[in-house]
């Protein structure tokens, strides 16, 4: 098999290791959920104290090992028009690129939409970056993905007693989120002298900065 870094896509970005400060990030998301649950503005009251408290623990939270949240989910096209931020329609190659991002990522569970597309958005914010775009922290994505992608082989490791060692970054996939996620496709090698195999990682950055490995597993093989 053969797999290729992601072409080019988007512009730089700063992951969640290069992010703002910690209480500045956390205080724009709960003026976000304040004004989700109190437009208006009105007094502070316990009930919103509990909410903030609510928020903290939803941000702070690590996620479940071995969960894939792309189970079960199937693509449908949305017959409803996709509009611009002007309120006019999207143009028919927009859109059709979008419906073939979004089918791309369900399909794929996150893991690949080409990048040579233009959607009018992507997937769930899931976007394709260069291995050698700047992230921000001094770094590349090639150099951030290959952090995260220990992490996660260090857990699947420990929990099913392998020793998978890690060969180098094919692409990857980043949610821009208080809750940042990467979707990496790497190369790694199951026994000292076997062939590099694609495996997969997905991982997530927390806003205090903490690394949450969610699933580390072997590539599936296309379907022909």
């Amino acid at each position: 098999m053969v797999l290729k870094p992601c072409a080019a896509q988007g512009e730089s970005i700063e992951v969640e290791d290069a992010a703002e400060p910690m209480e500045e990030v956390f205080n724009s998301y709960l003026r976000k959920r304040k004004a989700e649950f109190d437009p208006e503005e009105e007094e502070e009251s316990d009930g919103e104290n509990e909410e903030i408290e609510e928020a903290k623990i939803d941000i702070l939270m690590a996620p479940e090992w071995d969960v894939d949240s792309f189970d079960g989910l199937e693509y449908y096209s949305s017959p409803d028009p996709i509009l611009s931020s002007d309120d006019e329609p999207i143009d028919e190659e927009s859109l059709e690129h979008t419906r073939i991002y979004k089918r791309q990522m369900i399909q794929s569970k996150g893991f690949f939409g080409d990048p040579k597309l233009k959607p009018s958005y992507y997937y769930n914010r899931i976007r394709p970056f260069r291995l050698d775009q700047v992230t921000g922290a001094d770094k590349n994505f090639a150099q951030y993905w290959e952090e995260m992608v220990h992490v996660c082989l260090q857990k699947l490791n420990q929990e099913k007693g392998l020793n998978v060692k890690f060969v180098e970054v094919v692409r990857g996939y980043y949610l821009t989120s208080v809750r940042s996620k990467s979707y990496i496709t790497f190369l790694a090698k199951e026994t000292p002298d076997g062939p590099p195999v694609p495996y997969q990682a997905k991982c997530m950055v927390t806003l205090d900065r903490k690394r949450h490995p969610i699933l580390c597993r072997p590539a599936p093989t296309p379907k022909p």
